[in-house]
């Protein structure tokens, strides 16, 4: 890491105590909670609180410096800051400046659906490499790239980033920071289409990374996607692109299983892979990863191997055991076309005899085809063969009383987790799926501890 007069000269800021200018820092943090000894402190303003509110309490826990916008004069102990204009472009420039350092192959993952998954597939499949990195968490945004990317230490030459994107624009944004040596485009769908306004707008915006690559970089696309195609193939980049799918692409990767567990066989590059995920999505994903893997150096037979060693992510259409049957944690987002790929899961897991359950969370940021969006999953619902909707929120309860649906509100989730583990009998599948915003992971976690 820089030290903190190196920090405050790329900030465009000011260092108040000269004497630790040669300090440096352990990490840079925005969250005070998370504060360790010999950490920098980022005071970013935020939607629900500013961080210039907590810089007293990041030196109480051990902050060596904090990056603010304007000085916290409370306590002698807050002395070492660096004072910046703007914290949040202050951090993206510490960040381009320590992504310059770094000599390391980066490589930048993009996608309506799929970009964890796939991120953590690829970073798997690189475990026998000591040196990659992988970014943290779902770090993909304005502020958790630049933090992803002053997390990668030196010595590492492999990294592997999300590029996440709320609104047009931000891929470009993104891209111009981590500077990606290699790129993976893994779906396009109806997602934050109240900022979009129409899936085009976001195969546009995905397909804006190819041009942040460098020349005769590789891209790897996903073929299956119409949309994304048609932008890719109109702009022409000057990069490479891989087109990869199930079915079309210069690769076309053959789905042998798809539920409980996926089998997937490439006849050129010759590869057979086994990997505890579920759904045809998840056999794009690990189709996506295992090439760059390849790309990257890894060989057929390692990639086969830590395939099938592979831990799924929580909250992604993650299997857990439960004394009904199984739950399956689809909470961590949801739009349309995850959900009907999580829909089609539901109907082919388990026995045919099982009972199927969906618990309908509200799909968030669809903006004018909510209604319709939210009615045909309703439909889809009943047409895959649902026994039981189990909606939570408002748009999803609409569109099943459109859909002619019999339906039951809930005062509070304990009673609506009560609900599904007494309508569990024999067999039983539960999906549940919604928007972030809805929490429903509390919700997987009542069935669990209900059903025990």
């Amino acid at each position: 890491m820089f030290d903190l007069q190196e920090i405050a000269t790329i900030a465009g800021g000011r260092l108040l105590d000269e004497q630790a200018a040669f300090l440096r820092p352990k990490r840079i943090v925005h969250d005070s909670r998370l504060v360790e000894t010999g950490d920098l402190f980022a005071a970013l303003p935020g939607e629900r609180a500013d961080g210039h509110a907590f810089v007293a309490d990041a030196f109480e826990r051990g902050a060596c410096a904090a990056l603010v916008s304007a000085a916290d004069e409370v306590s002698s102990r807050t002395s070492n800051q660096i004072v910046v204009s703007d914290v949040l472009c202050a951090l993206q420039a510490i960040a381009g400046a320590w992504r310059t350092q770094l000599p390391g192959t980066f490589i930048a993952i993009t996608g309506s659906n799929g970009k964890t998954t796939t991120r953590a597939l690829l970073a798997h499949l690189l475990g026998g490499l000591p040196e990659a990195f992988e970014a943290p968490k779902n770090f993909n945004t304005e502020i958790g790239l630049p933090l992803a990317i002053l997390a990668m230490p030196e010595t590492a030459r492999i990294g592997v980033f999300e590029l996440g994107a709320d609104r047009p624009g931000d891929i470009g944004k993104l891209a111009e920071i981590l500077r990606p040596d290699l790129g993976i485009i893994t779906s396009v769908g109806p997602s934050h289409l109240d900022r979009f306004g129409s899936v085009e707008r976001v195969a546009a915006e995905k397909a804006s990374l190819a041009e942040a690559l460098p020349d005769n970089a590789l891209l790897f696309v996903n073929a299956d996607s119409a949309p994304l195609a048609r932008h890719l193939n109109e702009e022409a980049p000057p990069c490479r692109l891989l087109r990869a799918g199930l079915e079309r692409g210069g690769i076309v990767a053959r789905v042998e299983r798809s539920v409980p567990w996926i089998e997937l066989v490439v006849e050129e590059p010759a590869l057979r892979l086994s990997a505890p995920l579920l759904g045809r999505h998840n056999a794009r994903n690990l189709l996506l990863a295992a090439l760059a893997a390849l790309e990257l150096g890894i060989s057929p037979a390692t990639i086969a191997q830590r395939a099938a060693s592979f831990e799924p992510v929580s909250h992604r259409l993650q299997r857990l055991e439960a004394p009904f049957g199984a739950i399956l944690d689809d909470t961590y987002n949801a739009n349309p076309a995850s959900t009907e790929e999580a829909l089609r899961v539901l109907a082919g897991f388990g026995s045919a005899s099982a009972r199927r359950i969906f618990v309908f969370g509200d799909m968030r940021d669809l903006g004018r085809i909510s209604d319709a969006e939210h009615r045909r999953i309703a439909e889809l619902a009943l047409d895959v063969g649902v026994d039981r909707i189990f909606p939570v929120g408002d748009l999803a309860t609409s569109a099943c009383r459109a859909a002619a649906l019999a339906i039951s509100r809930f005062v509070s989730r304990q009673e609506l987790g009560h609900a599904i583990v007494e309508d569990a009998c024999g067999e039983t599948v539960v999906l549940v799926k919604g928007s972030r915003t809805l929490a429903l992971d509390g919700l997987v976690s009542d069935l669990r501890a209900l059903s025990t």
